[in-house]
């Protein structure tokens, strides 16, 4: 198809769909599939809505974190000026060189760190998988957990998978689906600072891996490369890497005073 506008459009509700199937199916595009297909998102794209050469989606539960996707780069660095309210782009390594200049002047600024983001899938079964004695799959005689079930519904077609480790009533540890593709699941954990190291959060993960495998989907793990415990987790796991992606986080820089001769 001819490319004839390097204009930036900003993508209707009707048009959200149409861009989840052109960006595809990947672990990287698990969550943008998701926010797209359940309109939770803005997005803007430039080129044909169904063969984009660039988009940027940026979530309404997390506005700070936009993601990139696309082949050209000149046409990443048009968008930017649109999105507000960020503080980095989720950026594929592909296109990093061609787009750090234009985040570095959406923000004035010539600094620019970058936190790496490791994906992993788990296509095999878990071998002796962890288990934790506070650590259960919940289902929906879990009256007291209902409020939690319908935060993480996050207007999704599918219902949350969910596993906890509960004490004394109270969740300390948690694992969940986090976003859907046909193909993919997006797989979050937590725990709560006073009860990690002790295998919870394994034992939580596994489950909701498990039972998402059962759905005959693919459970996606993604972590920032310095984060040992979650890397850990997934290798313990049997996740295997897949790709890596980049956080482009511009710096503030910080003028110095002149100092003045008296």
């Amino acid at each position: 198809m001819e490319y004839t506008s390097a204009r930036v459009h900003v993508a209707s509700p009707e048009e959200m769909p149409i861009l989840a199937a052109a960006i595809g199916e990947s672990p990287e595009t698990v969550i943008s599939h998701h926010l797209l297909t359940s309109r939770t998102c803005n997005a803007w794209y430039v080129g044909n809505v169904r063969q984009p050469r660039g988009i940027v989606i940026q979530a309404h539960a997390f506005p700070a974190e936009p993601v990139v996707h696309g082949s050209h780069a000149e046409d990443i660095a048009r968008i930017i000026p649109y999105v507000e309210g960020w503080d980095t782009f989720c950026t594929p390594l592909h296109l990093v060189d061609g787009i750090e200049r234009a985040v570095t002047t959406a923000r004035n600024t010539t600094s620019l760190r970058t936190v790496t983001d490791v994906y992993h899938v788990l296509d095999t079964p878990i071998i002796d998988p962890p288990t934790h004695p506070q650590v259960r799959l919940l289902t929906d005689d879990d009256a007291m957990l209902t409020m939690m079930i319908d935060e993480l519904q996050q207007s999704s077609a599918y219902k949350p998978i969910v596993a906890a480790g509960v004490i004394d009533g109270e969740i300390v540890s948690l694992a969940h689906t986090f976003a859907w593709s046909p193909l993919y699941v997006d797989i979050g954990v937590t725990t709560h600072e006073e009860y990690r190291g002790q295998g919870m959060a394994s034992a939580a993960a596994a489950i909701v891996a498990m039972e998402v495998r059962k759905r005959g989907k693919v459970p996606v793990w993604s972590t920032s490369a310095d984060n040992e415990p979650s890397m850990r987790i997934a290798a313990r796991l049997g996740f295997r890497e897949t790709s890596r992606r980049l956080y482009l986080i511009p710096v503030e820089e910080i003028s110095v005073p002149m100092s003045h001769e008296h």
